[in-house]
């Protein structure tokens, strides 16, 4: 198990975990989100390949619509 940061929480996941599959556990839309590991974006074509490590810290920003 490995611990990451995820918007100031800390959360525990099972050692190759993906981005991907955290976002997809925290229920985080797919669509108008964009995301940074340890302050590098990340694009969502690599969502899937990108392995989260021990002490990972990650941004998660969702666009909201209004004025």
């Amino acid at each position: 198990m490995i611990t990451i940061t995820m918007n100031q929480q800390k959360l525990v996941v099972a050692e190759n975990t993906s981005l991907q599959q955290v976002l997809e556990n925290s229920q985080t839309p797919s669509s108008g989100v964009a995301v940074a590991i340890n302050e590098q974006i990340i694009p969502k074509s690599e969502w899937s390949s990108q392995l989260l490590k021990n002490n990972d810290h990650l941004l998660v920003i969702q666009a909201v619509q209004g004025g």
